[in-house]
Order: C-alpha cells, then structure tokens, then sequence
C-alpha cells in the first residue's frame, strides 16, 4: 500500500525534528519516489503536512521507514459488506479492526483509536484493505497505552488558510484569509475522509469543500490545529514496508472465460469466502448450487460468473418465468468447474464408495462390479446426450454420473506412467493427480447433488489445493521444496530432488530454493542444490542472485561457498547494488570481509548502483559507537574551549542514542555483525584500488557524503588519505565544508577546518560561504567557530547581495540556542537584558561586534538594520561599535564624499551620536534625524570640530524677527550662526535669479526656447536668426511659461 493521498504520521525511523510540527501531527503523501531521481529517489515519498511545510522521507530507502500510515481512506480503501459493531456504519472505510478473540466482531478505525471501543484487553487483526483475507495482529490496546498519541492537524475546528495545490480563487476572501473546518468528508464514493468543508471567516455562512489528500492534492493549511483523538502509533501499518501473508495465493486462475461452473451450496461458507472477494448480496442465494459460464477473470483472480435464472438447467421445467441475465463476482473457492469430457479423455473415478453409490442414481444406477474401479483411471468411450459418461476401466465399461469422474491433465497418462524414465516431470505429475484421487472431498465436485450435505472450511481449502494439482502446474511442489529448503529440512529436500532433480530451479513466488537456503544459513541444504546444478545467476523479481540473498541474511559461510562455486561477485541487482553494497548497508563485517578477501575474480569496490552510489559512498552511513579520537587533535590545533565541550556533549549525547536498541530488536548483536563501524571503515578504505574521486548522479564523491552525513570518522579517515578532496567541488559549488556547514555537522566541520585546512570563505555557484550557510540554517555555534575561531569574513556578498548579518535578521525562524553559551561569558553580559536570551539578537550582535557591515545594501535594496523593526535595538546595534561604523562612513579621511543631499559641497558635518557624515553644513540645517540610519541628531560638528547649534528651525523662526537693517550689538555664536545663514541664503538666491535671467541682457527673465536647447527673454529673442550660444539657425521659437 504505497499510494498519493495516504494520510501519514512520523513512523519507526523518524530522525528529522520538528518537521511535521511534532509528533502526531498529520500528514499527506503526494509524491511517489522514483529510479534515478535527484529530488525523491525510489522507495521514498513526498509528504505535504498540515502545517504547510513539504519534504521527502525514507519508505524502505536504505531499509528506513520515516512514517506510519495514518489513514488510507482518502485512497479510496472501503470494507463495503462489513459493518462497525460499535457505530453500526455499514461499509467501513479506511482500515478495519476485526477481534481475534470474540466471533464476527468489527470497527472502524475511529471507533478503535479514538473511542476505545470493545475490550481493550482483545487483541485484534488489522485489514489494511478489502482484499487483504488474512490481516495483521497487533497486540491488545492496554499492553499499547502508552504508544498512544493525539493526532493533530487538519481536522474538525482547524483555523486553515490556502496551501500548496489551492485553485480555487479568492473563495477564502483573498490571499491571507481565513476559515474553520466545519466537517471532514468524503468525495461521493471516490474517497473517505479526503475533503475539508471549510466556512471562511468573510462569508461564515457558506461552506465549501477542499481536498485534504483526495488525489494527492491539499488545498489548506492550518494556522490553528485541531485535534481528532488519540491512536495507537504502534498500531498503525509502516509505510511501504512489506508484510508477508500467512497463506499464499494462487497466481493463475483455474477458471477461463467460457467455463462452466457451479456454486457451493453452503451460504455461511460462501459468505466467508465473498469477504473481500466482491462482497455478500442476499440476492446471491437465489445462486447457490446453480450453474452458469464464466463471463470473465478479474485481475485478482475473482470469477465473474453469468447465470440464467429460468433456463432448464437451474429452474423446473414448468416454470414460465422469464429468464433474466445475472452476473455475479465469486471467490474462485466458491465455484467448481463443470467439465465437459469428450472421447477419448482421461478420467480418475471418485473413489468413496457412498457417495459413488448415490451420485449413480438416475445415472446409470449403481452396479456391484464398479468396486473393483474406484479410484482408478478410464479412458471416456462415449458421451450421451443427458450428459452421463460411458467410461472403460481395465476392460471393463460402466456409465457414470459425470460428477463422479475428474478428467486428468493429459490425454496419454498410461503412457506417462508406464514410460522407462519415470525421473520426468510430467510422470511425476500424473504421478501425484492419481495418488491425490483417492484423498478428494467428492462432495465438492457434485455441489448439492451429491451427498446433499453441506462443505466446510478445511474441504474448501482441500478444493484449492486440488485445483492447484489439475491446473497444468506443480506449485505444490514446487513450493514445498522452495519451504523445506527455507526451513533447512535436509532430508526433505534431498529426497525430493531425487525424485525429481529438475525442482532444483523450483520458486516459490519468485524466490528459489537455492536464495532461501543461502539467506537463512542452511549451508548443507546449499551444497545438495549446488551438487543437483542449481543455478548461481538465477534471479528474483529485484534482480537478486543468491549471492545478494547470502548478504541479505549475514551468512558469511554461504557467501565464501558460493563464491567457490563461481558465483559472480560483482553481479549487481535492478538497482545496480552489488554485495559489496548490501554488506557495508548492512554493516556486516565478516561478509564484507569474505567479499574483499575473494581473490580471483576480486571484487571492483568501484562499482556505482543506479545513483551513482559506491560502496565507499554507503560507509558514511556506517554507525561509530565509543568516543571519536580525533578530538586529541583537535585540542592540540587550538580549538576554542568552548568549542570543544560542546563537541563532547553532542558526541556523549549521539553515543547513548545509538546505543539504545531500536523498537524489535534485540541489544545483543550477531557476532558477524559489526558493532562499531570503525573497523568496517578501515577494511574498505584500505582496498587498494579505490577510486575516492567518483562522483555519484548529485555529483557527491566520497568525502562530499561523509560531510553530508556528519560521520566525523570517515572524514577524518578521508582527510588523511585523500587531502586534496577538501575543497573539491559539487557541480553547484558546493564544497565539503558548505555541506557540513549547512547540515549543521560540529565536528564535521572543525575537522575540515583544523586536519583538512579547508578554505574558509570558498564560494558556491551561488557566492555563498560557509558562513552564509550556516547563518541561513541557524547552526550558531558553527557559526561561532567559522568566525571567531577561523576569520571567516562577515562581508561577503552571496548573489542576492546578501551579508550574512541580512540573513540573521531576515530569519524568521530562531537559530539553535548553542550561541547562548558559547557567549555567555563575553557579550551577553554587555548586552540589554530583553535581548540576552533570543538566540537571533545574540549571534547578529556577535558578527557586528566582529565587523559585519551595517551600511551595505542588497539587491532588494535594504540595509541590514532595515528587517529591525524594534528603534530600541536598531540603536543598540548602531552604537555597538562606533569603530566600526566610522570606518564604513569614512574609510578615507582625506578624501570626503558628496553631500547625498545637494551632490555638489562635501558631507563635512559629523552627526552625534550615530557618528554619520553624509551631509553638507548647509543642508544639515534642518535635519533632526540621521536620513541614514533613523537615530535622533543630538548635536553637528564641523570637520574642524566646532560645534553647530542644534536643528536650526528656531533659528529660521527667529530670522522674521530681525530688523531689516540687521545691527548685531552681541558676539554670542547664535547671532554669528544666523546672520551666516541669512547672508548665505542671500547668495543662493541671488545664483537662482542670476540662473534665471537672460543671458544677453541680464535684465527680464527667459521666457522663450529653442529647439537646439538654449533661451533668452522674448524681446531680445525677436530679432535673433541664429542662437546666440551655440549658433545653430534657429527654426523654432517656443514661449515658456512659469
């Protein structure tokens, strides 16, 4: 069941935060992996959450499984003849829970999970879907308290917004509007539980509904979650891993289109078989012990069967009813073939006396004489017109009820029987039809017409084994040597292979025996199937060898058997993994050692799966337990203290993690698998004809992975063989550091730095570093290190015009709080208490106070302090570090820049306390705030340190109160400051008049253009025929008026 629209929650394997908003949030699967995808490889899925976010997560990638499947209503999944006993819903939908103590006993899942309906001390059987017949146990709901969780997410009482695959308008008011889940729904009879009928808040009154996992579409998110109950996470089937059926099916049909057939008579056992099989309908008991044609043969194996209510064969003669066509679908138990013997076929006689004794009446009646042939084979002599049978057996000719003889498979049995090679597969299987013969349930051949008596559930599973016998195939025994070898039954399998040595190629499904002996360790089963030719190369459906089969189950015996026996060690599946690969997924030391140690052919540990993938690329996902030995190094190449005690913690921490066994499986590990990785790593990497420069289809080499995947040994092991990997690059730039960096890998990190002396400040395709990763990320305390510890460069512009100071303040989302200790001794201290605890506030104060530029603008045209809505703490950052600031102002003394208002003067004047100079003294005037930084102006120096007086608007003011002959008997500075202001503001404009005037006179206004550009006053514009600048002839003469 791997499907768009499942509704998921976080499964076994979860290891990916506060992705899905946390534990027991829900989810939706819209996006099914693929081969060689770059975005969502094969075996695993995209998953939109409720929340809004969208990522991939692992369904049997790498043998992971990150979710449990949650609901598969919205799949379309539906009971549709069974009923809830606690709701009384008729059809459940979505998965079923059927008690495996009290008879005929079922619920839905809401009322299972949710409502704890039923006794809880019940064990139950969980059906996934409708033809799942079998189902899975799971432990009672009491033993499981405590795996019981809230689901939450999209549900009744959510606050939603549009999501991801809205397409409906503005019914939701407008982008940014928002409505309340009143109802979650099915779509018609498509789905279950699959669309939300959301009332938005701009019209309450009016509810449409949105799919919430119909079709692998969401139209919503939620802004405030509603919660739907408890469920056992336990409970709950994990997403795309396989679960093996207690019984087998049978993979070809016994029933052809034409055939005719008859149903049991038994309706509570027909009912038991309609299960999942098309359902029970009353109107099918009109049916039961009739015939009728075979109209078709399902997909999965159910037999569509035509009847003809009122024909001769199924209603008394005299009826007048008319015949009326009927079709209903059957499980293939249900039905008998009725066969239609010709001359000349091959018949076994039933061989229960009693019941030969009354099928014969009517039929040729019975005879004394027929004793001697029961259970023996005739040969068909004639065939009447009632249908009845003349058959000859040892020279003897008696007439049966064809209900009493079963035709056999070939028409020349004796032939086959009496053959000088009775070793052939076909003697064997005549063989085994006639041994069968005497062991039928008869009852089952002839419905109602023989015995009368009603069937049960073992004659019906009798039937299908039966059927199995007569349908040209040996899947019996087939299968039972394939089980036997698996089983490790020596005897078994050597006698069966004696008697028929060509079921050394047996498979049961698509597995051999020769694949089951090598996974489960039977080695002297391998041996006999070896002696009896079986074939090393033959593969399964995965394209798995036997080889592959023998990793798969740790069996380092089998794998050194095999490969003496010539099995081709580098023969890869259909996902290009060899055995190489499965043993260092696997993390199998003694195969991985057979494998390396296997000398002719050797093994090419080179070879790449479908992805591009190595061996050594899977090392990085290899476990180290005990604590890491290049932290001695670390310390002795200088490594900040604080640095290295937060390495320890977070290695500490990782080592109890993993040492915690998983859920199902046991603390003590088989001696043949590896319990630290360490000694796997070494193996592999001592090969000597390893390739470290092989790139995988993302363009990952060996170390590029190792960095991904924060294995700080393998990296370190990389760094002494191969130091000229450090700075290599992706196709997009990235390096391994960018990898580390921005997965937030510590140590990762400090070893490429300190052991690999990475460039620190190298860019991607992007111009990202480092630094602009990690900020982006939030990883503060790589941050810390890449910065104090290593100079990383705080200015750099990535390609967006981007400082990593525009990053931190642009992030919406807190950084991790590892900078509240890193600092806690040197900044946080001096910092204003609101802000000593927001881990955003503390590391953009950290990279200020290490020179990260206020005053550089991006491409969206915004200074860093721009995303600070907070005046407070804007002018906590700009006097953080005066120095600094100045020097971006005023990188060159000497040399001052225009004012930014009038672009003519220089910006001389220097504004207090902000320490600006972008403004001239004449313009500065009437400035009261810093036009650059928004900080109040306390007080204007000149640039030989004089001090202007304070926003001069008073003094404007005071200027229409000076007498018009201006006498200035005081020398204060402020009778000096304003009569310099008013004699300036004389001069400019006089320079506007005189910018003003014609320029021949000198007198009147210029008031009249030409069309080369220059003007003069009208009257001295009149008699000109020629400009008198530029001296073009004047064709035009255009009046301006002001």
């Amino acid at each position: 069941m791997l499907e768009i629209g499942l509704r998921v929650v976080r499964g076994p394997d979860w290891k990916w935060a506060q992705q899905d908003d946390g534990e027991g949030h829900v989810g939706t699967v819209v996006e099914l992996g693929k081969p060689g995808s770059n975005t969502s490889p094969d075996k695993t899925v995209v998953v939109q959450w409720d929340s809004g976010s969208r990522t991939n997560y692992r369904v049997g990638y790498q043998s992971a499984y990150d979710l449990r499947v949650y609901d598969n209503a919205p799949i379309g999944v539906r009971h549709p003849n069974v009923i809830c006993d606690a709701c009384r819903s008729h059809g459940i939908i979505g998965m079923r829970w059927k008690c495996a103590r009290c008879f005929d006993f079922d619920l839905c899942t809401h009322c299972y999970m949710a409502l704890d309906k039923h006794d809880l001390t019940h064990p139950f059987f969980r059906f996934e879907t409708a033809t799942n017949t079998q189902g899975v146990k799971v432990p009672s709901r009491s033993q499981s308290l405590d795996t019981r969780l809230i689901a939450k997410g999209i549900f009744k009482g959510a606050v939603v917004v549009r999501g991801a695959d809205w397409d409906w308008g503005d019914q939701d008011g407008g982008l940014g509007g928002q409505g309340k889940v009143q109802e979650i729904k099915g779509w018609e009879n498509e789905s279950g539980r699959s669309v939300a009928a959301v009332a938005w808040l701009h019209n309450p009154h009016v509810a449409n509904v949105y799919r919430v996992g119909h079709k692998g579409k969401v139209d919503l998110k939620y802004v405030h979650e509603a919660k739907n109950g408890q469920y056992y996470k336990t409970h709950l089937p994990v997403l795309g891993e396989h679960i093996e059926r207690l019984v087998p099916t049978l993979e070809i049909s016994q029933f052809s289109v034409g055939d005719k057939v008859r149903v049991m008579s038994d309706i509570d056992l027909v009912k038991q078989l309609q299960e999942g099989h098309g359902g029970w309908n009353i109107r099918m008991s009109d049916v039961l012990g009739k015939e009728g044609h075979v109209h078709r043969v399902t997909e999965r194996g159910d037999v569509r069967v035509q009847f003809h209510i009122g024909d001769d064969n199924n209603q008394d003669q005299s009826s007048t009813s008319v015949t009326q066509q009927n079709r209903w679908t059957f499980h293939p138990g249900a039905l008998s073939k009725i066969h239609s013997f010709t001359t000349g076929d091959q018949v076994i006689i039933c061989a229960d006396e009693q019941r030969l004794r009354q099928a014969q009446k009517g039929h040729g009646e019975w005879s004394h004489e027929m004793i001697s042939v029961l259970g023996k084979q005739g040969r068909v002599l004639q065939v009447y017109g009632d249908g009845d049978i003349r058959v000859s057996v040892n020279g003897q000719s008696f007439t049966f009820n064809p209900q009493c003889c079963v035709p056999l498979t070939t028409t020349s049995s004796s032939s086959l029987l009496n053959s000088t090679s009775h070793n052939t597969l076909q003697a064997y299987q005549a063989q085994q039809q006639m041994e069968y013969a005497s062991s039928v349930d008869w009852s089952l051949q002839g419905g109602s017409s023989i015995g009368g008596g009603t069937t049960n559930s073992s004659s019906c599973k009798q039937m299908l084994i039966y059927n199995t016998l007569l349908g040209h195939n040996d899947a019996l025994s087939s299968s039972a040597i394939v089980r036997d070898a698996a089983q490790g039954k020596i005897q078994a399998v050597r006698d069966a292979l004696n008697k028929n040595p060509q079921l050394v190629e047996s498979r049961s499904g698509d597995k051999s025996a020769l694949m089951l002996a090598a996974h489960q360790g039977h080695i002297d089963i391998v041996k006999i199937l070896l002696s009896h030719g079986a074939n090393l190369e033959q593969r399964d459906a995965d394209g798995d060898t036997a080889l592959h089969y023998a990793c798969f189950g740790n069996q380092p015996d089998c794998i050194s058997l095999l490969l003496s026996k010539g099995a081709d060690i580098n023969s890869i599946n259909s996902t290009g993994c060899s055995s190489l690969h499965i043993a260092i997924n696997k993390q199998l030391l003694e195969c991985t050692k057979r494998l390396l140690g296997h000398q002719q052919p050797s093994i090419d540990v080179n070879l790449q799966d479908i992805y591009g993938d190595t061996a050594l690329h899977d090392i990085a996902n290899t476990r180290v337990f005990g604590s890491f030995t290049g932290l001695d190094e670390l310390t002795s190449c200088g490594t900040h203290p604080n640095i290295l005690n937060l390495i320890k913690e977070l290695e500490e921490a990782r080592q109890q993690t993993s040492l915690v066994p998983t859920e199902g499986t046991s603390p003590d590990r088989s001696n043949n698998e590896c319990v630290d990785g360490r000694e796997l790593i070494d193996l592999l990497l001592s090969v000597s004809n390893v390739n470290f420069n092989l790139k995988n289809k993302r363009g990952f080499n060996v170390l590029h992975h190792a960095a991904l995947k924060g294995n700080a040994y393998v990296t370190w092991r990389l760094i002494e063989l191969c130091r000229q990997l450090v700075d290599s690059k992706k196709d997009d730039g990235f390096s391994s550091l960018h990898l580390a960096c921005l997965n937030g890998h510590l140590l990762v990190t400090c070893l490429l730095l300190r052991c690999g002396h990475a460039t620190v400040e190298i860019c991607n395709s992007r111009k990202q570093t480092p630094l602009h990763l990690a900020v982006a990320q939030g990883h503060s305390s790589i941050v810390i290190l890449l910065v104090r510890d290593h100079r990383a460069s705080t200015k750099v512009l990535d390609e967006d015009g981007d400082t990593p100071l525009h990053l931190i303040l642009s992030k919406s989302q807190q950084s991790d709080e590892s900078c509240l200790t890193l600092l806690a001794s040197d900044l946080i201290p001096q910092m204003p208490v609101d802000y000593r605890q927001t881990p955003n506030i503390v590391l953009a104060a950290f990279l200020i106070k290490c020179d990260a530029p206020l005053l550089v603008k991006n491409r969206q045209n915004k200074l860093p302090l721009d995303y600070v809505s907070d005046q407070k703490l804007k002018e906590y950052f700009i006097l953080l570090n005066r120095s600094t600031i100045i020097k971006q102002v005023m990188p060159n003394t000497s040399a001052l820049s225009p004012c930014i208002i009038c672009d003519e003067c220089p910006a001389d004047i220097l504004f207090e306390p902000c320490k600006h100079k972008i403004s001239c003294k004449d313009c500065c005037i009437k400035m009261k705030r810093c036009i650059l930084c928004q900080l109040n102006i306390d007080a204007k120096y000149t640039h030989d340190g004089q001090l202007l007086s304070s926003p001069s608007i008073n003094a404007t003011r005071h200027m229409h109160r000076l007498p018009s002959t201006t006498t200035t008997s005081n020398n204060n500075s402020d009778g000096e400051i304003i009569s310099k202001v008013v004699r300036d503001l004389e001069t400019k404009v006089q320079e506007l008049e005189d910018g003003q005037s014609c320029s021949i006179c000198m007198e009147r206004s210029r008031n009249v253009a030409f069309l080369c550009g220059h003007t003069a006053c009208s009257n001295c514009a009149h008699p000109l025929k020629t400009c008198h600048i530029c001296r073009k002839a004047i064709t035009k003469k255009i009046n301006l008026y002001s």
